[in-house]
């Protein structure tokens, strides 16, 4: 049995930042045939996969392929944080990296795609319909087409009428991505084998909310719905929330029903669970401290360390992460045991780095992309507690294993308050950011960070408390604060008087 694995990620801002060249891809996650596997091979002579493999998508189909004797077949992956659209020549370039990689297998039995399902290039909306429907049309309508997707995926026809199965992650922080690679593996096993006949329904809501964890609140009972409803030996059921920091037509929160040839029955599942989340769409609305609000909330509480998240200023969202709302007023506070972590300026982490630490220097801090929106530059003196490359083993359940290359980053001292400086965005899902720098974040009492919900994977257990605060930014939580353009209308919550029934 011969599977082929691949995938184009990226998660597309279409708001704010400049388009996405290719280079940011061949920057990050870049690579055709045994590159692919070579990432996760150990370091030994014998190059065979480690016993336990990164907690990403293709970890959890080469995890698969091991456990079911599957030869793999990989292609081609790319992958970029996210960011501004696509540029169209990026995007025609690793659709056909894609195919030609495909062109070069023979003999397949099924094809496992990573995609995300909110990605977007100049005049090309839906690229994961399009990249579904090229790699269709190639390997032919008998040949098994699985595909994983993020939890902030935008369903379109088009994506299901070229799929075999679609498996959306449950999970927000993402902590079943390996578990969804797995299971693509393995259904496409089942496929080839005759066991079973996937049909999908898919049910559009006119809505869209908010970045929301799954690990409590309306989130949460969704997803224990959708579980329920897969006990009834449905193959599965996910509620797609759709990525509210982009405007295409499209936008809208989804789910999805997979059974096992009995198209009726997933039509019920996901009228009933699409039907449950119309009714309790209300819950899903958050209200936000502001920064020096939140900052004083924390200072208030008894609880350490009191976790504050800036979700607006969210590299994981397509924001930049130099934003200095919630870091201006932190240091205003100075509070001892007090830490950032962390602020993207390369240019500041550079001089760090050029000074040494035990100096002390004059920075302006943050403030690079877009002040009128994200903050002006705050100007300080530090002292360079620590310099550090920025390499460390992501150790969360979200990507646990992977390898996260920040380029240079440093510890400063600005008043009592201890500050961390990167060069490249990414936002702070754990604490290992923090002990590469010396800190241990259970001896603080507030620790900032910039994440809309990933950080509850790695700090839910350790954290005494936890506040959101949501300043002016390119992520914000509260959606009215957008201004869409492009958005099918009328649509919830930026819309009244909406009336639906499935």
């Amino acid at each position: 049995m011969k599977i082929a694995i691949g995938g184009i990620v990226h998660e597309t801002n279409t708001m704010f930042g400049p388009p996405t060249p290719v280079e940011e891809f061949q920057r990050q996650i870049w690579g055709s045939g045994e590159d692919i596997i070579g990432w996760y091979q150990c370091a030994g002579l014998d190059g065979v996969l480690p016993e336990n493999l990164p907690r990403d998508y293709v970890g959890g189909m080469l995890s698969a392929a091991r456990r079911y004797a599957v030869e793999i077949f990989p292609t081609f992956l790319a992958n970029a944080h996210p960011s501004g659209t696509i540029q169209r020549v990026a995007f025609e370039q690793m659709l056909g990296e894609l195919l030609s990689g495909l062109q070069n297998g023979t003999d397949l039995d099924a094809v496992c795609l990573s995609l995300h399902g909110a990605g977007s290039a100049e005049g090309v909306d839906d690229i994961e319909g399009t990249i579904l429907e090229a790699v269709r049309d190639f390997v032919g309508s008998d040949l098994p087409v699985i595909a994983t997707l993020d939890l902030h995926c935008h369903m379109t026809d088009r994506m299901i009428e070229n799929a075999t199965a679609l498996l959306d992650v449950h999970e927000y922080p993402h902590v079943d991505c390996f578990e969804r690679g797995f299971e693509s593996v393995e259904l496409a096993v089942r496929v080839i084998k005759g066991e079973v006949s996937p049909v999908m329904h898919l049910i559009k809501l006119p809505m869209m909310i908010p970045p929301t964890t799954t690990f409590h609140g309306p989130g949460y009972q969704v997803k224990k719905r959708c579980f329920e409803w897969e006990r009834k030996e449905l193959l599965d059921v996910t509620f797609g929330h759709g990525y509210p920091h982009t405007d295409v037509p499209m936008i809208a929160s989804s789910v999805l029903a997979i059974a096992d040839g009995d198209e009726p029955l997933a039509q019920r599942a996901a009228e009933d669970v699409a039907q449950y989340v119309w009714n309790i769409r209300e819950e899903f609305r958050v209200d936000f401290p502001e920064a020096a609000e939140a900052v004083q909330q924390a200072i208030n509480m008894d609880a350490r360390p009191v976790v504050i998240a800036e979700v607006s200023d969210n590299p994981g969202g397509g924001a930049p992460g130099d934003g200095t709302h919630l870091l201006r007023a932190l240091l205003e506070a100075n509070r001892p045991e007090t830490v950032f972590g962390f602020l993207v300026d390369p240019v500041t982490a550079d001089q760090a780095h050029r000074a040494k630490p035990g100096a002390r220097i004059e920075v302006k801090l943050g403030g690079l992309t877009d002040p009128d929106i994200l903050g002006e530059p705050i100007e300080a003196s530090a002292y360079v507690k620590a310099v550090t490359d920025g390499r460390f083993v992501i150790q969360s359940d979200m990507g646990g294993g992977g390898i996260q290359e920040m380029g240079k980053m440093a510890r400063l001292l600005i008043g009592h308050v201890d500050v961390i400086i990167g060069s490249e965005s990414f936002q702070t899902i754990d604490a290992e950011l923090f002990l590469l720098h010396g800190i241990d974040v259970s001896r603080y009492k507030i620790v900032a960070l910039k994440s809309q919900n990933h950080f509850f994977s790695g700090f839910k257990s350790i954290a005494g408390d936890i506040i959101r605060t949501d300043p002016p930014g390119w992520t914000p939580g509260v959606l009215e604060k957008l201004d869409y353009k492009r958005l099918k209308r009328p649509i919830w919550p930026l819309d009244d008087g909406i009336t639906w029934q499935c």
